[in-house]
């Protein structure tokens, strides 16, 4: 093999692994959010966080529960929605409590937030943000039983519904 041809090979490989890892397990080929999002809402230490009951599994309702509660820790002036000041948060202040840091760091981002804006107004209102919110349960739902489990969340489990 010729230098040339091994270092394009080599590249074509890096760029291959690169784009693989940034691409969210949970999706199916639909993008719902970042790759760092997708990296961060599969540590299991989240799904613990979702698993009200402890049961190992995360529900429709426990998620859309949890999401509701993110909402309203994000909606700092009770307002409805969210608009970027809300969403990135001050210096020092942006810290989703009910989450991981790094959770917390990745949905905080401009680009989580035009995911999220699907009428482009600049604010993710309530439904927006649950409404992306059940995208992302229906894709991790690959078994289509209405709830999660950990091979689910972890991305474990192939195939559709």
């Amino acid at each position: 093999m010729n230098f040339q041809f091994k270092n394009v090979a080599i590249a074509t490989g890096v760029l291959l692994s690169v784009a693989t890892i940034s691409l969210p397990a949970f999706a199916d080929n639909v993008m719902l959010g970042t790759g760092g999002y997708a990296r961060q809402m599969h540590k299991m230490e989240m799904m613990k966080m979702l698993d009200a009951n402890g049961d190992h599994m995360v529900t429709k309702e426990e998620f859309d529960d949890y999401y509701g509660k993110v909402f309203d820790e994000l909606d700092t002036d009770h307002d409805g929605s969210v608009d970027a000041k809300e969403w990135v948060g001050t210096t020092g202040n942006n810290k989703i409590e009910i989450a991981t840091g790094g959770y917390s760091r990745e949905l905080r981002t401009m680009k989580m937030m035009k995911a999220m804006d699907t009428d482009g107004n600049h604010k993710v209102s309530r439904d927006e943000f649950i409404g992306f919110h059940q995208q992302l349960f229906a894709a991790m739902d690959k078994k289509g039983d209405g709830q999660i489990t950990a091979q689910e969340w972890a991305g474990k489990v192939l195939g559709g519904k």
